[in-house]
């Protein structure tokens, strides 16, 4: 299948919206309360509005994933690290339908964040998991080192995130299925 890879656009906030609301479903139903699956793709959206309308941060980027019949499949968010001094940038968010899991779309868009980000001199990234995420396991196969874990309030539900990092992300080049 072939996957299209292109910067996200504000009127993209639909999409993002759809993908992130059916992955968390996906990922997390069972493993954590209800309340924090409760949010809608119209709530998601309209945050995803506000988002765009404040403009995305400095040297941060989002790519989309595009199925042949102009479906998004997934996306990624990266840009320089703001949270601690370890790591030059982070990988801020991921997401793939899932229906498309498990096809590399993920390293295909791992793959293009490690080269943008290289293309802004950052060569180490972290990314923060939850521990109870079944796709952990993902950055873990691209290289991640476990480097720390802390408490993360989701709604009030206290859950262990997990730090992965790469000091190293030149390797994720070569991630990319041929």
């Amino acid at each position: 299948m072939g996957i299209e890879l292109r910067d996200v656009l504000p009127s993209d906030a639909p999409s993002l919206a759809h993908i992130l609301i059916e992955a968390n479903e996906h990922a997390f139903r069972g493993l954590v309360p209800d309340r924090c699956l409760e949010f809608t793709e119209a709530e998601s959206t309209a945050n995803w509005q506000r988002f765009f309308a404040e403009g995305l941060p400095a040297s941060d980027f989002m790519i989309a994933a595009i199925v042949p019949t102009g479906e998004m499949i997934g996306y990624i968010w990266g840009g320089p690290n703001t949270k601690e001094p370890d790591f030059a940038a982070e990988l801020r968010q991921i997401s793939v339908l899932p229906a498309y899991q498990g096809q590399g779309i993920g390293r295909q868009l791992a793959c293009q964040l490690a080269q943008r980000l290289l293309e802004q001199d950052l060569h180490s990234m972290r990314v923060e998991v939850l521990r109870v995420n079944p796709n952990r396991i993902f950055y873990e196969r691209l290289g991640g080192t476990l480097f720390s874990e802390q408490p993360y309030d989701w709604d009030g539900f206290i859950l262990p995130m997990r730090v992965y990092g790469w000091k190293d992300i030149r390797p994720l080049l070569k991630q990319h299925p041929d």
